[in-house]
């Protein structure tokens, strides 16, 4: 089977040099991939509002306390088990994409081909407070970045097609084809040339266009009732901006302190027992928190408090103002955790569908608040779409793709001017107080984030190990300076470390024995006085953007390396610009 397919691949790499540009072939692998990857969505779509009917079917309708308390518990250990008996690897698919890019040359294995899909459909079909484009994303970029690879496209080519299938499947799933490649845009900070718009393009049409020939025609949300934009209501706007860039870092803040609670068991098992029965809790208190909570969106969107609030633990009724209220920001404050907690004990979704829940209760309590203080007659959809959009805008740093996707989605166009404004302050606000998004938060603190900036995108690239002296010619401190001629004199290279019980104090070069020859003529002069002191040591590993700020601070031209405690070679400015030359002539190649 694996030789048949070398043999088919072969031949297509043949006919294509013979017959087909390589950027007409690049169209191609464009429609293909947008095709696959809505179909992935499509189908893990279907999959998940399948598992979900079938527990909500009428076997299961008298035995609440289950339904809403053990079935996310059920579906997170399931995932585990399928995780660890299997050996996947599974995640969160727009972060793996965004670190294939910074740090794997845009390789991800195979196996991410199926395994966020198995198990995303299982964490949310069974209850997980998490989405499905996260995971449909890591599948498409999975098959985009291994078809790349199979037609011996190069790195850029890698990238393109990962950012084609990320297009396809978020115009797949929210039949939003503009935000799609607006979202791919802001996400992968791709280059826009003409020669990475129109695979864009092609990739995100046919994924929408897949999408919207195998569902039933059903949107996950609808608006009704949208009017003309009043500037009466400006104020109220920009007060509404304000309050989305105070949640959404509310959501980040507590989705990583969620996961830190989750994190400190060791064992997978303990984990996952743990999260789940929290979630359980969560789910059991307030049942809007089950699965995606799409419907509790379109509830907003029509101002039901009732139909959202039907069924809270406390027994309370909506048409008291004050409760309704009190439970929505319970509501709000509470998805964040459910979320978190799905991920970190073991589940497998995206963010994408708690942030458009969260901003549509945001917004729904913005109107009950200001009726609560007196003011009537605000339109309720208005500010539950402006709200939705200005929490995107937050979250995910990502204010163009929250406009084009709400306007798409909810048909929200007459208010494209408030979703500027409320997306705009929202995001200024956020960025200002935190510079990554929850995509990016736990990615940036490694050193693995690609950047719009291309020096520190291309340094992104580079890894210690391409720019560390390992097999160097190391002294003592007290070695003469005869004996530091003859280690120069043996060494390939144009210096000796010096070492003191296993740590480096410096090295020297024959620049210094010359130095230290003309300033002292005396015979007792050691390598101690003599070398170049090392004021700072790196750990191996540390992303290259610090290793290169560390030389320009101590202005030293080589550095100290250590793991986890003994000191391994010398990291080289020579080295680094090497390996800098070289990722920047694979960056500049086309083939």
């Amino acid at each position: 089977m694996k030789h048949t397919l070398q043999l088919w691949i072969r031949r297509v790499l043949i006919w294509r040099a013979q017959h087909l540009p390589m950027q007409h072939f690049i169209f191609v692998l464009s429609i293909l991939v947008g095709l696959i990857s809505g179909l992935v969505a499509v189908v893990l779509k279907n999959s998940t509002h399948a598992i979900q009917a079938w527990i909500r079917s009428e076997r299961f309708e008298d035995y609440y306390q289950i339904y809403y308390f053990a079935f996310p518990l059920v579906g997170i250990l399931l995932t585990v088990a399928l995780v660890r008996v299997f050996k996947l690897r599974a995640g969160e698919g727009i972060p793996s994409a965004i670190e294939a890019i910074s740090r794997q040359g845009g390789i991800i294995p195979r196996s991410r081909m199926y395994t966020s899909f198995l198990t995303s459909a299982i964490t949310v079909g069974f209850g997980g407070s998490v989405g499905l484009e996260g995971p449909a994303v890591g599948t498409g970029s999975a098959i985009g970045s291994n078809l790349a690879r199979w037609m011996r496209l190069g790195f850029k080519q890698r990238i393109l097609l990962i950012a084609c299938a990320t297009a396809g499947a978020i115009a797949s799933i929210f039949g939003a084809p503009v935000a799609a490649i607006i979202f791919t845009l802001e996400l992968f900070s791709i280059d826009l040339t003409l020669s990475s718009l129109v695979p864009l393009l092609l990739a995100s049409a046919t994924g929408a266009l897949t999408g919207l020939m195998m569902s039933d025609g059903s949107k996950l949300f609808y608006a009704e009732g949208i009017e003309a934009f009043d500037p009466v209501n400006l104020p109220y706007y920009l007060l509404l901006g304000v309050a989305c860039a105070l949640v959404s870092l509310y959501f980040k803040r507590v989705f990583a302190l969620s996961g830190r609670l989750v994190m400190r068991w060791d064992n997978p098992w303990a984990k996952a027992l743990t999260g789940g029965v929290l979630l359980g809790a969560l789910i059991f208190v307030m049942p809007p928190l089950y699965g995606e909570g799409f419907g509790t969106i379109q509830s907003a969107l029509k101002g039901e408090d009732w139909s959202i609030l039907s069924q809270n633990w406390l027994g309370v009724e909506a048409h008291n103002l004050l409760w309704s209220i009190g439970l929505l920001v319970g509501l709000l404050l509470l998805k964040v955790t459910a979320a978190s907690l799905t991920v970190h004990a073991g589940g497998v979704g995206g963010m994408f569908a708690p942030t458009l829940f969260m901003g549509s209760i945001l917004g729904l309590i913005f109107v009950r608040g200001l009726e609560f203080a007196g003011i009537e007659g605000l339109p309720v959809v208005h500010f539950v779409l402006i709200a939705m959009a200005g929490l995107m805008a937050g979250v995910m740093h990502a204010p163009l793709t929250a406009i084009f996707m709400i306007s798409e989605i909810g048909g929200g166009y007459p208010l494209i001017l408030p979703l500027m404004m409320t997306s705009a302050l929202s995001f200024f606000l956020t960025r200002s107080w935190d510079p990554n998004s929850i995509y990016t938060e736990y990615l940036s603190q490694r050193g693995r984030l690609w950047t719009q900036s291309k020096d520190k995108a291309v340094l992104t690239l580079i890894n210690m190990e391409e720019a560390l002296e390992r097999d160097l010619e190391t002294l003592e401190p007290d070695s003469s300076l005869p004996e530091c001629q003859a280690a120069l004199a043996r060494c390939h290279r144009n210096l000796v470390a010096i070492l003191e019980d296993g740590r480096m104090v410096g090295y020297i070069t024959w620049e210094d024995i010359w130095r230290a020859q003309r300033e002292d003529h005396s015979e007792e002069i050691t390598a101690k006085d003599a070398m170049k002191s090392a004021p700072a040591r790196l750990q191996f590993g540390d992303p290259m953007e610090l290793v290169l700020t560390q030389m320009e601070k101590t202005g030293m031209w080589y550095l100290p390396v250590y793991d986890q405690g003994t000191w391994i070679g010398l990291v080289s400015k020579t080295k680094l610009f090497e390996a800098y030359r070289k990722q920047i002539q694979d960056l500049s190649h086309e083939s």
